[in-house]
Order: structure tokens, then C-alpha cells, then sequence
């Protein structure tokens, strides 16, 4: 897994991909910082007549819910159409599906349009766009929703389910991650609990994670997650860890520690089994 990492860390920093992000105001700054941290190139545009030329050169493109707006709904729609024009992975984040019909019906618009490559989202609204009960608070996933070791067999059958229905990789975020394909389960335990304290920082997950592939997904996740719980250690309290959060020096802890010992790992992962 740390090879994985290292290689993917490269290879983003050899291409220095543009990363078209449309995004809320609450986490855009901490979005485009993470993206330079990885090594790529931010652009967050979202004005209407611009957003499809712009798309149309990205490497990637990142939608996000929250804080919506009409203007970003109408931006996103065009830049949806134009990445699946032009063969460009698009990872759609759902925040809040499962507590706003407007976003719930919105997000099931986007799905209709196709190309996403990753559906992430919080337990609960993966649930909702999935059909299923849920029972978020606000944009929080509520504790009814939470993976365990008891349910997440059967929440990898309902991801697995949607995975093929869409044709994307789920990503669930929460104590325990999950990235779901149509024939595969993997579950991470590698995040920190103060990562729930800040916000935005489930927007900076999805800019962490622009892979096709459940494995690369894996990778990304394992990234974040290991970066987060690194910096908590050096950096116990919230306005600390916040500080450190959207800038370089929480990809370089995870990094720095991996150069440093490509044959072994912390992270608490597992490929759970094929479907």
C-alpha cells in the first residue's frame, strides 16, 4: 500500500493535472490548497459561461453540494456534460442529499446525465441516494448509519448495488470508510475523530481522491485518512489540527514517513471480498 501511494504521489506531480473544482465557499480554500499539496493544479471556477472551457482542459472534476446555490447548479450541470463529452473523471460529493429534497433531486439529475466516475458521500446520504432509510442530522451522517462490523455487509451489498446502477465508485466516509465497486468492498479504519471537528474536511477528502479505480480510490483514502490521524498526534488541539489541515504539511507528514518506510504500512485496511 505505501508503494501505491508513493507511485500515485509521483505520477500526480510528474502530470501536474488541473483539477476543476466547483465548491462551496466554505471549503474552497482548504480544497485548493490540498490539490497543490498533492502536486496537481487547482482551479475552482464556477461562473456559468466559462465553466466548459475550463472543464474541457481539466484532468479531473470535482463537484460538491454543499452551500448550493443556482448559479453552481446551473455550472455544475454544464460542466457534468462537458467531461462526459470529453472522457473526464468526475466525483460527484453529495453532501447534504439526505436532509434536502432540493439536493436529493438534484443530485438524482446529475446521476441521470452519467459520468460520474465516484459517488462519495457520508453514510446517510449514500443511503438516501440509494433509495434506503437514512437518518442524517444536517449534513452529518447519524449514528443509526454508521458502518459496523455487524451491518457492513450488508451496507457493502446496498454500495455494491448503486456502484452498479451508476457505473461509479462509492466512496462512504465515517469512522470506518468504504469503497465499494460493482465487484469489490474495501473498509478503511485510518481516520482521527478530530477530522469530524473541523469543517470541510470531507470536501478536501474528495479533492484527495480523483481515481477511476476502487483500488486507487483505496489508495487516496488511505492517504487522508493516515495523514489526518499523523497531524492529530503532533497537534492534539482543534484550532491547531484546523491550521494544518488545508495546507502541505499534513500530505508531507504521511509522505515523508512513507519515503521513509516503503516496506511497511499503518494503515488499517482490508479488501473486505468480491462480490
Amino acid at each position: 500500500m505505501t508503494k501505491d501511494m508513493l507511485e500515485l504521489r509521483k505520477k500526480v506531480r510528474q502530470k501536474k493535472p488541473l483539477i476543476h473544482c466547483i465548491t462551496n465557499p466554505i471549503s474552497i480554500h482548504a480544497c485548493a490548497n490540498a490539490v497543490l499539496a498533492l502536486g496537481a493544479r487547482p482551479i475552482m471556477a464556477e461562473h456559468p459561461k466559462e465553466v466548459a472551457q475550463i472543464t474541457a482542459t481539466a484532468g479531473a472534476l470535482m463537484l460538491n453540494l454543499g452551500n448550493i446555490t443556482d448559479v453552481r447548479m446551473e455550472s455544475m450541470e454544464i460542466s457534468l456534460r462537458t467531461a462526459k463529452e470529453n472522457d473526464i473523471p468526475v466525483l460527484l460529493d453529495l453532501v447534504g442529499t439526505a436532509c434536502s429534497d432540493l439536493r436529493f433531486r438534484y443530485a438524482k439529475h446529475l446521476m441521470e446525465i452519467g459520468g460520474i466516475a465516484v459517488l462519495k458521500g457520508n453514510t446517510s446520504e449514500l443511503l438516501s441516494i440509494a433509495d434506503c432509510p437514512s437518518h442524517s442530522i444536517g449534513v452529518d451522517a447519524g449514528e443509526k448509519d454508521a458502518v459496523t462490523s455487524q451491518n457492513q455487509r450488508e451496507m457493502a451489498n446496498i454500495f455494491g448495488q448503486l456502484s452498479k446502477e451508476t457505473g461509479a465508485v462509492i466512496l462512504a466516509s465515517g469512522k470506518k470508510d468504504m469503497v465499494v465497486s460493482a465487484s469489490s468492498v474495501y473498509v478503511l479504519s485510518n481516520g482521527d475523530p478530530m477530522l469530524a471537528c473541523i469543517t470541510g474536511t470531507g470536501c478536501v477528502y474528495c479533492v484527495s481522491g480523483r481515481k477511476k479505480s476502487d483500488s486507487g480510490m483505496h489508495s487516496c483514502c488511505g492517504i487522508y485518512g493516515n495523514c489526518g490521524r499523523t497531524r492529530s498526534r503532533k497537534m492534539p488541539r482543534t484550532g491547531q489540527f484546523s491550521d494544518r489541515i488545508s495546507g502541505s504539511a499534513l500530505w508531507d507528514e504521511r509522505f515523508r514517513t512513507a519515503k521513509q518506510n516503503t516496506d511497511r504500512t499503518d494503515l488499517k485496511t482490508g479488501l473486505l471480498y468480491y462480490f
